[in-house]
């Protein structure tokens, strides 16, 4: 087990984490931009739970491993920081108060204020929120091929604009979302796009739409009358509590980035998992036609209810199953905020790191044959996603993904619509689709498929 200390004894050695071997000037960048997550568990293997690399002008000690998932969640939180990592993002959007990019007060404030709303609890007399979007549009579909990119996307924007903010979301505003968002992660928060690309007339006329858009949000929301606020309260009704507890938090510039939120962290992630899912189906037919024998079922009397979900045990392991081998949030960015050692080596005061939160999801030893996709892993006797810190699709820490229920809860709910009125099939050979990043991990825009009504 590896040791760690929060506090470096005098006599411990002053050792920096073993270098990756890289290209001249590039150095490891042309591998963490092609699949990161391939990268990160190659020289995880090679090098162990503590290393660093360079990517062209930046540096990154990279933790990883169960130890590193505690230490991050338990002693060490407070060694990591997320303001130096997430603050060129932040000044981009100008929104210094941005839930996911602060610590400390501001932070925890804001995590109590929102946890709420993210709950599943929150849907359990709501759920036709989740259901109403993706059953209306798969009942308006009798034989239509789509690109799974853009289909997902769209459903997850339409849950969200009904569950959490009371819009309507069209595809158009879904794919401007995501064009503004993207942008600007990938310029200012990854560094991958030169800052020219700001200048795009797609993602200007993107930007420009999507601020309208979220101040008409806001200016409709404050014409709702307290009834309706009371009966059914919005994410943007926990934004204007929260501003008039902390107005020094809520700027005009977060409270527009802030009700854009539920937006930028929910659908590439949420849509993302659905593809993948997607995928996994179209490879095994014994699977697809296994978790829709359990839907059929659990559709009996109507949808299930919230307490029938939890109890659909192929269907919720094809979910924890397909988040463990295709991880979203598959690292935590931070900084480190003091000198601090980890496994024998000595992280420095502003060390940028990557805490590679699901190394352990690829090991045989906490995921028996971990390359095969195997839904038995999480019932009784194995419950192999309960071994301590090792099962972590929603990251670890202070900074925990906020929203894990209701992710979870929009796949229960996604998988079961999509394969109770649906069938599928691939529109274009699979062998020819792949992961790529954009940022997060996606299915190629190439994926497509076509979907039949199952007439049930």
């Amino acid at each position: 087990m590896t040791t760690i200390q929060s506090t470096p004894p005098a006599s411990a050695p002053d050792l920096d984490p073993p270098l990756v071997k890289g290209l001249p000037l590039l150095g490891s960048m042309l591998d963490l931009v092609k699949s990161p997550i391939d990268f990160l568990q190659s020289q995880h293997k090679i090098y162990g739970d503590v290393f660093r690399f360079n990517a062209a002008h930046k540096k990154f000690v990279v933790l990883a491993g169960v130890e590193a998932n505690r230490y991050m969640a338990s002693e060490g939180r407070d060694n990591f920081s997320s303001q130096e990592t997430w603050g060129r993002f932040l000044k981009g959007l100008n929104c210094p108060h941005l839930f996911i990019g602060v610590d400390g007060d501001v932070h925890q404030f804001q995590r109590k204020l929102f946890k709420p709303q993210f709950s599943k609890a929150a849907f359990k007399e709501r759920l036709n929120l989740l259901i109403d979007p993706i059953e209306a549009l798969m009942q308006s579909i009798d034989d239509e091929e789509v690109y799974v990119g853009p289909f997902v996307r769209n459903i997850i924007c339409k849950q969200i604009g009904m569950a959490l903010q009371g819009v309507e979301v069209t595809s158009q505003q879904t794919e401007e979302f995501m064009t503004t968002q993207n942008t600007l992660l990938n310029v200012y928060m990854l560094g991958k796009w030169p800052k020219l690309m700001l200048l795009n007339p797609r993602f200007l006329i993107s930007a420009i739409r999507s601020n309208r858009f979220s101040k008409k949000m806001r200016e409709d929301n404050k014409k709702r009358s307290a009834e309706q606020k009371a009966q059914c309260p919005t994410y943007i009704d926990r934004l204007e509590q929260g501003a008039e507890q902390h107005p020094e938090w809520f700027t005009e510039g977060d409270l527009r980035a802030q009700t854009m939120l539920p937006f930028i962290g929910g659908v590439d992630p949420v849509g993302g998992t659905l593809s993948f899912i997607i995928y996994e189906l179209l490879k095994q037919k014994e699977l697809k036609e296994r978790v829709t024998r359990e839907i059929d079922a659990a559709f009996s009397d109507g949808f299930p209810s919230l307490e029938k979900l939890e109890t659909m045990e192929d269907m919720k392991g094809l979910i924890l199953e397909t988040m463990r081998l295709y991880p979203i949030a598959y690292a935590m960015s931070r900084s480190a905020t003091q000198d601090f050692e980890f496994g024998g080596y000595r992280i420095k005061k502003g060390d940028e790191m990557l805490v590679y939160t699901v190394a352990n999801h690829f090991k045989d030893e906490y995921f028996p044959n971990a390359e095969q996709f195997d839904i038995e892993r999480y019932r009784e006797p194995r419950n192999e996603n309960k071994q301590g810190a090792v099962y972590a699709p929603f990251g670890r820490g202070p900074h925990t993904c906020v929203a894990a229920g209701l992710a979870e809860l929009q796949l229960m709910v996604n998988v079961c619509v999509l394969l109770r009125y649906m069938d599928f099939e691939p529109a274009v050979p699979l062998d020819k689709v792949k992961v790529e990043f954009i940022p997060g991990p996606f299915m190629t825009k190439n994926f497509k498929i076509r979907l039949k009504s199952r007439k049930t």
